[in-house]
């Protein structure tokens, strides 16, 4: 019986996470009408801390996102118009790091577990090997095949927080 239920975990757990990570996949669009967000400045920040970046235009554009699962990976791009960084979704709670090409000399670094059916993701970004901004975004999937993301975005002057809600592109 235990053998029976070794093999259990050993083998149908990993199928169905990854029969999860499946349904990541594939090109998505962000319906603009369902965008929600919030950002605030930190009170008393360090007098060391980097500026705060410019908000996004009044107009923010998305492009197509695309999901791909190598294995036990997702590999996710597009998202933000004028963004070419592609991000890595490794499920086991490894660390992984990703080079961000629109901002020399930084990177992000994270780390993804299942949390509930939903993929959480606590990260990090790095330039020069000095944290810049951190966060966590958590993915899932709505009963009728919605994407939504949760995200929050902190840095040592300011905290948002947004929510994107993305559709299969067809």
């Amino acid at each position: 019986m235990r053998i029976f239920l070794a093999a259990v975990c050993l083998f149908i757990v990993p199928a169905l996470n990854a029969q999860k990570l499946q349904d990541f996949t594939g090109t998505w669009r962000v319906d603009p009408n369902k965008i929600e967000g919030k950002a605030a400045p930190v009170k008393n920040p360090p007098s060391n801390a980097p500026e705060v970046p410019p908000p996004p235009p009044p107009e923010h554009k998305y492009t197509l996102e695309q999901i791909r699962q190598s294995g036990d990976i997702l590999k996710i791009s597009g998202g933000e118009a004028g963004t070419t960084a592609v991000y890595t979704i490794d499920p086991s709670g490894k660390e992984v790091s990703d080079a961000i090409p629109d901002v020399p000399g930084s990177v992000r670094i994270a780390s993804t577990h299942w949390n509930d059916g939903q993929l959480v993701t606590e990260w990090k970004m790095e330039r020069n090997g000095e944290m810049f901004m951190h966060g966590t975004d958590v993915h899932s999937i709505t009963s009728d095949g919605q994407l939504i993301v949760n995200r929050i975005i902190e840095s040592p002057r300011h905290r948002a927080e947004v929510r994107l809600v993305l559709e299969r592109a067809h």
